[in-house]
């Protein structure tokens, strides 16, 4: 259903007049660290956003979710949450991206 979701919101934005509003580029630049969280099976936010988000974005860290299907804190992955704990409440920045694997995806199989 998401994909579907997101076809409708794309072919909506597909047909609007073309904005004079000046296009602004977003690179980070002049703001605090950025500290990044997402999927790699996440259905809403593709990975490929994310990477050039991240590609985009100077001094920002990506941290990957490698299981499940959503990068989320508080999802019970120790990994994730140590990471994401230490940016808000102590301020410590990964001095590199990182990988959390996470819980495993379902089987699609299981139960047949």
């Amino acid at each position: 259903m998401a994909g579907a979701r997101e076809l409708t919101f794309a072919s909506v934005c597909a047909a609007w007049p073309r904005s004079q509003a000046p296009r602004v580029q977003v690179t980070g630049r002049g703001l605090p660290p950025i500290m990044m969280l997402n999927s790699r099976h996440d259905p809403a936010t593709y990975y490929e956003g994310a990477l050039r988000a991240h590609q985009g974005t100077a001094g920002s860290r990506l941290i990957t979710v490698g299981g499940g299907d959503h990068g989320v804190y508080q999802s019970h992955n120790p990994c994730v949450d140590a990471y994401v704990e230490g940016f808000l409440v102590d301020g410590r920045m990964p001095t590199e991206d990182a990988s959390c694997e996470g819980k495993p995806l379902p089987d699609p199989t299981a139960g047949r």
